[in-house]
């Protein structure tokens, strides 16, 4: 009898304990609500998710945060994506948040980073600010960039030190040409007035405004007068659209279409265009009035114009920078199936590659956005093109490709420059304008 007395005292202990584990202060059962989630997510509930994830960050726990990375930030699944942050909004700072925050650092998988990095700027309080902070070291491009958007949106001069920093990081690693290190000069512009380009130049600048900048002032530019020992770089331009990166992929179609022939024209004034219908006005004179395309040189071809282009830019790469080149028609053909050296041997491969264009086929332009992506380690993506993806065989759907490549860069962040002929400019240039705006790349039309 006694030992069977001691048997139900401990069992009794042991549900005691064990129940302490589950309740959290707010009386709730983590395990529960974990649950909850767990139903809500594969019934895609959006509005349960959001009320269990609130749940779940009244707790507070870290058991519980962990649930919520789990169950829908690795969901892979935007709306559950966006609920579970939404409902992120009712976790107070303790235990809960610091794991977050650690997690934005620490996480092996960069979607679970970048979404926090989302999360957590939309916070106020210290913690999640450093943790944003540490965001401009990660490892992964991407992530990086994620924070310095985040950073922007909090519109805070108080960042400014450490994005200067950032920058000093860059370009200790010779990558003062990278996506990254322009993406920081972008931010500090945007927050200070100033377009400036070494760290050293910004450290300067922040030393001597400093108080009118942390009074959230934008500085007025021709006031400003720097003595900074950065010497700023040309950036590379193809087709007059400067290239900011250093690693970068070109597709060029090469389909039957850029065997067309355009007049010269006489511009007195040309724009890159940020937004469909936007953009610096074209005034065109036509060299010779409605000029026969047959009776026209060669050398108006587009893809001639583009191969002459594409040489000269591949010539001009500095050797810090790696790239790849993919052309298109009905079919993908690529230099590499990876990021090349900037170096002769490769150049020379290029320029071979480059000669090898011939005008045929159809457009798909979904096979070579999808090769592109595909390539380990790109940061830009510039595609060249005077039509709308077509195929006749298993056609395209222009706006489901545009779907596509929004999942494709949910969480690469890679900006797609496109590149248009004004000659073929309607439907084509529209879709070539929205690939740009939702990538965050800018549109450029070749007269």
């Amino acid at each position: 009898m006694p030992k069977l007395k001691m048997l139900r005292t401990l069992l009794r202990t042991f549900s005691m304990m064990f129940m302490i584990i589950l309740v959290t202060p707010s009386g709730v059962l983590s395990a529960s609500s974990d649950t909850t989630l767990e139903k809500a997510v594969s019934a895609k509930n959006i509005e349960e998710i959001e009320i269990a994830v609130a749940k779940l960050a009244m707790n507070g726990t870290a058991i519980d945060m962990e649930a919520v990375i789990n169950e829908a930030l690795l969901s892979d699944q935007p709306e559950v994506e966006q609920a579970a942050l939404r409902g992120l909004k009712r976790l107070s700072p303790g235990v809960g948040l610091s794991w977050l925050c650690t997690q934005a650092k620490e996480h092996s998988r960069k979607q679970v980073r970048d979404l926090l990095m989302t999360y957590l700027a939309t916070r106020k309080d210290g913690e999640s600010f450093k943790a944003v902070l540490q965001g401009l070291y990660d490892p992964e491009d991407s992530v990086v960039l994620s924070a310095i958007s985040a950073l922007l949106k909090k519109d805070h001069n108080g960042c400014i030190p450490h994005l200067i920093r950032a920058l000093r990081f860059q370009e200790d690693k010779d990558k003062d040409l990278s996506l990254v290190a322009e993406k920081l000069r972008e931010t500090m512009r945007e927050l200070t007035g100033a377009d400036l380009f070494a760290a050293s130049e910004w450290d300067s600048l922040w030393k001597g405004n400093r108080k009118k900048l942390e009074k959230q002032e934008k500085l007025d530019p021709s006031k400003i007068v720097m003595k900074g020992s950065g010497v700023k770089v040309t950036p590379l331009k193809f087709f007059g659209h400067e290239l900011v990166s250093q690693k970068i992929v070109f597709i060029l179609d090469t389909s039957i279409s850029m065997k067309a022939k355009d007049p010269k024209v006489e511009l007195e004034g040309v724009g890159e265009k940020n937004n469909p219908g936007k953009g610096t006005g074209v005034n065109r004179k036509r060299d010779q009035d409605d000029k026969n395309a047959d009776d026209l040189p060669d050398s108006r071809m587009r893809l001639r114009r583009v191969q002459k282009e594409l040489k000269r830019m591949v010539r001009e790469l500095p050797k810090s920078f790696q790239f790849c080149l993919i052309s298109f028609d009905a079919d993908v053909e690529q230099m590499s199936q990876q990021l090349l050296k900037a170096n002769p041997n490769q150049k020379r491969r290029a320029m071979k590659f480059i000669d090898g264009f011939d005008p045929e086929g159809f457009t798909s332009t979904d096979l070579a956005l999808d090769a592109a992506f595909a390539i380990n380690g790109v940061r830009t993506i510039v595609l060249l093109s005077d039509g709308m993806p077509y195929r006749a065989a298993n056609p395209i759907d222009g706006s489901a490709l545009l779907d596509n490549i929004d999942a494709l860069n949910r969480f690469e962040h890679i900006p797609i420059h496109t590149i248009g002929f004004r000659a073929t400019s309607g439907s084509a240039s529209t879709f070539l304008e929205e690939l740009s705006r939702r990538s965050g790349g800018k549109y450029t039309e070749i007269p």
